[in-house]
C-alpha cells in the first residue's frame, strides 16, 4: 500500500512538473541599459551664473525646476524654463547660465548610457507632466540618500561618492527609476525641438537671427581678436546700426560682452589644466600676460592666480 501512494504521489509530481514546464518564458526586453551614475545633484544658484561651458563623454539631463536659464549646446543658445527638462548628448559642448534676471533651480543628473534608443533625446525640450515630476522627485530623492558630492563648491566638476548608511538597493533604484522616467519621456507628447527655440528671447521678445549670428561669431573668435567693424562686415551692416542692434537687446556693449566670454573661457581653460597664464593670455589675443590680468581682475574681482588658487583639485 505504501508503495502504491508513493508510486501514485511520484505520478502526481511528474504531471505538475510536466504542467509547469509548458509554461512559456517571457525574457524581458531590454530598450535602454543605463550602466553608470556619474552625478546627481540640485543647485540653486544666482541669476547671473554661467559655468563657461564644457563638454564630457556621457549623457547630461537638465531640468528647470524654478525660474529660467539659457541652455547653449553646439553653438546654438535657447531658453529653458520652469518646468522644463533637456538633454546634452555625449562629447556635445553645453553651457549653462543665468537669464539676470531671476535667480533658477536646476537638477543636474549625467550618467552613461550605449543604448541606440538614447538618440530619441538629441535636441528635444520636454514640458513634464505631473506624473514625470513625481517620477523624478522620486530618483533624486533616491540620489540624494545614496551619494553625495566631495564638495559642494563647483558642482559640475565634483566627484561623488556613497552616503555613510544609504539606503539598502540605492544603486539599483537608481538605475530603475532612471531608466522608468526615460522610457516615461519617450511615450511624452509635449515636446518641443531646440532647433524651434534656437532664437533666443530677452524679455519676451525673439532675438533675430542678425543678432543671433553675432553672438555666434563672437563665440567663435574668442581665440583672436575681432573688432566692432569686424562684426559689421560679418553681418553686412554699418557699425552703428550693429551697435544699435546689439544694445537693443543685450544689457552691454558688443565688446563688453567679447571681454565678459573671452575670461569666461579663460576660466574654462584654467579648469582644464595644462597652460600657464601667459599661454593663456596669448591663445585668447591679449597684447599681454598684464592686460589679461588686469581685464581678469576687473571683470571677476580676483586675478587669475587667485582664481586657479580657488578651483577645488
Amino acid at each position: 500500500m505504501e508503495c502504491k501512494i508513493g508510486y501514485n504521489m511520484y505520478k502526481i509530481g511528474q504531471a505538475v512538473k510536466k504542467m509547469t514546464d509548458n509554461f512559456t518564458r517571457i525574457p524581458f526586453e531590454r530598450l535602454l541599459n543605463v550602466t553608470r551614475l556619474i552625478t546627481i545633484f540640485y543647485m540653486e544658484i544666482s541669476k547671473d551664473f554661467s559655468n563657461g561651458g564644457e563638454t564630457h563623454g556621457f549623457w547630461e539631463m537638465v531640468y528647470i525646476d524654478k525660474g529660467e536659464m539659457i541652455c547653449t549646446a553646439d553653438k546654438k543658445s535657447f531658453r529653458l524654463k520652469s518646468g522644463e527638462m533637456t538633454f546634452h548628448k555625449p562629447y556635445e559642448f553645453h553651457n549653462l547660465s543665468g537669464d539676470g534676471k531671476t535667480p533658477p533651480n536646476v537638477s543636474i543628473l549625467t550618467f552613461e548610457c550605449n543604448s541606440r534608443a538614447m538618440e530619441y533625446f538629441e535636441g528635444k525640450i520636454f514640458k513634464l507632466s505631473a506624473e514625470e515630476k513625481r517620477l523624478l522627485a522620486m530618483l533624486f530623492e533616491e540620489g540624494v540618500a545614496s551619494y553625495r558630492l566631495q564638495s559642494v563648491n563647483n558642482p559640475l566638476l565634483q566627484n561623488m561618492e556613497r552616503v555613510e548608511n544609504a539606503p539598502v538597493g540605492g544603486s539599483q533604484m537608481i538605475k530603475n527609476l532612471l531608466e522608468a522616467f526615460l522610457i516615461m519621456l519617450m511615450r511624452h507628447t509635449d515636446v518641443i525641438t531646440k532647433q524651434k527655440r534656437t532664437e533666443l528671447t530677452v524679455d519676451g521678445i525673439s532675438i533675430p537671427d542678425q543678432l543671433r549670428e553675432i553672438l555666434d561669431y563672437i563665440q567663435e573668435s574668442l581665440y583672436g581678436r575681432i573688432t566692432v567693424a569686424d562684426v559689421a562686415r560679418r553681418v553686412n551692416k554699418s557699425e552703428s546700426a550693429v551697435k544699435q542692434l546689439f544694445s537693443a537687446y543685450m544689457k552691454e556693449g558688443i565688446m563688453s560682452y567679447y571681454m565678459r566670454k573671452k575670461i569666461g573661457e579663460a576660466k574654462r581653460l584654467m579648469r582644464k589644466g595644462g597652460y600657464n597664464m601667459a599661454q593663456i593670455a596669448d591663445m585668447l589675443g591679449f597684447d599681454t600676460p598684464q592686460y589679461f590680468s588686469k581685464c581678469f581682475k576687473r571683470l571677476t574681482n580676483m586675478t587669475p592666480s587667485e582664481y586657479k588658487q580657488s578651483i577645488m583639485p
